[in-house]
């Protein structure tokens, strides 16, 4: 049976925008790591921060914080940080959904390369896409482990799809634009920034197609949605990803230490940026 929890949180002054940054990012790990349903985030007129949160069972609730250290992660620690009081968890049986995503999220538009069509990833695209997320190696440096099935592949892509902040587009070749070869996603974190990811299928490697769609990506967020800096966490050992990265002129900006528990054990992440005005020369 769908459940739900509702949580509340009086945050410190001035953490609001903290808070629902580091809400946004842990939300988002939760999903894409469990198969949740994501959560919604809302403040009263009181200043209190309301979060449903939508679970496929409470079951997979209770596993999904069973195997996993949420709380020593960055963002549930700057969380608990920014909260003044917190209250009591209600949870709900869900007994009938009317959702969808919210109306004013952004229409993605058509983007096109001299060999690609980025188009917007849909539900449609789980079986194309399955031979990326399956593969062992291809996810080795992905921040979960290979997936089973077309389902999970399915609960894992939804919020691509249709999650608030998600911007996704699938590429594929111009010529069979129905079979995608891999996707590119702007993540919204702050006012004027995103964070980039990007994944192919393993017999696209060599292509450069991930190169070309990424690069399509950059100059939406930059020319159209007027964004002035991207950036991309990459695990230190995918070399194939910071050469990506390099050849689109990213600058190495830092390195975070024991940044991600991963399927492969704890794990550093290198912080590479780009700003519009390096993207403009």
């Amino acid at each position: 049976m769908t459940s739900a929890v509702l949580y509340r949180w009086r945050l410190k002054p001035g953490r609001d925008a903290e808070f629902r940054e580091a809400w946004t990012e842990g939300t988002r790990r939760i999903h894409e790591t469990c198969g949740s349903h994501g959560a919604a985030l809302h403040c009263d007129e009181d200043g209190i921060y309301w979060s449903y949160a939508l679970w496929p069972s409470e079951d997979v609730r209770k596993a999904c914080f069973k195997e996993n250290d949420w709380f020593s992660q960055d963002c549930f620690v700057t969380m608990q940080d920014c909260i003044e009081e917190r209250f009591e968890e209600i949870r709900l049986d869900a007994k009938s959904l009317v959702l969808s995503p919210p109306a004013d999220r952004p229409e993605l538009p058509v983007l096109t390369t001299d060999r690609l069509v980025l188009r917007p990833l849909t539900m449609d695209d789980a079986e194309a896409l399955f031979p990326a997320f399956a593969d062992d190696e291809n996810m080795r440096y992905w921040s979960s482990a290979a997936l089973q099935d077309l389902d999970a592949m399915r609960r894992y892509m939804r919020w691509n799809v249709e999650g608030d902040g998600a911007l996704c587009w699938a590429f594929a070749q111009a010529g069979a634009p129905h079979d995608a070869l891999g996707w590119v996603i702007l993540m919204d974190r702050r006012e004027g920034t995103a964070e980039i990811g990007y994944i192919q299928r393993p017999d696209a490697a060599g292509s450069g197609y991930a190169r070309e769609a990424v690069q399509a990506m950059l100059g939406h967020a930059f020319d159209t949605l007027g964004l002035r800096r991207l950036y991309a966490d990459i695990d230190p050992d995918n070399a194939a990803s910071i050469r990506l990265v390099e050849a689109l002129a990213f600058q190495l900006e830092g390195r975070l230490r024991e940044a991600w528990e991963t399927h492969i054990g704890v794990r550093d992440s290198l912080i590479y940026g780009l700003t519009r005005s390096d993207w403009q020369s």
